[in-house]
């Protein structure tokens, strides 16, 4: 999936799946309760990570900010998931039943919570994950609805780290 010779590693100590963007690595969870939907949808979001994110061109965004890496990689990962499930029809179905099922585990801790109150980037993650795939409804407001839009149809890596650094 990935064109080229990447190294891929199982680890159990990894607390999710990555991909190392300069040493081309990438590295999936062991979990014992991962079905193949689950292992799927980890292999397809990491490769179109291989796939589409540049090594280079986004620390001078990031810097040293936690924050703003985080922002980077809500709107990067909307991007690499509709790019790697339009190369790949296939995995649709396996985002869904992923997200599905990590929605049902509470992996995003929204049980019990009022959505309107969460920041409008853990929003936007929410709506890319579950909204998305799982029909969870996530709230925004009109003026809001721009940025889910505007996530949507991100096309470049560029366009990617104008719409972060706008929602930063």
């Amino acid at each position: 999936m990935a064109t080229e010779d990447i190294t891929v590693q199982h680890s159990a100590s990894a607390q999710t799946a990555y991909f190392d963007t300069k040493n081309r690595v990438l590295c999936l969870p062991v979990w014992k309760d991962m079905d193949n939907a689950m292992y799927d949808m980890l292999v397809g979001h990491e490769v179109s990570h291989a796939l589409h994110t540049p090594t280079e061109g986004w620390q001078e965004f990031v810097g040293k900010s936690g924050m703003k890496h985080m922002f980077l990689n809500v709107v990067e990962d909307a991007r690499i998931e509709r790019m790697i499930k339009d190369k790949f029809p296939g995995l649709r179905r396996d985002f869904a039943s992923a997200y599905k099922s990590l929605n049902d585990r509470d992996l995003f801790e929204i049980a019990g919570k009022d959505l309107s109150g969460l920041a409008l980037i853990d929003r936007l993650n929410l709506q890319f994950k579950i909204g998305l795939h799982c029909q969870v409804p996530v709230p925004f407001s009109a003026d809001e609805q721009q940025y889910v839009t505007r996530m949507a149809e991100t096309e470049t890596f560029e366009d990617v780290i104008a719409l972060a650094q706008e929602l930063y």
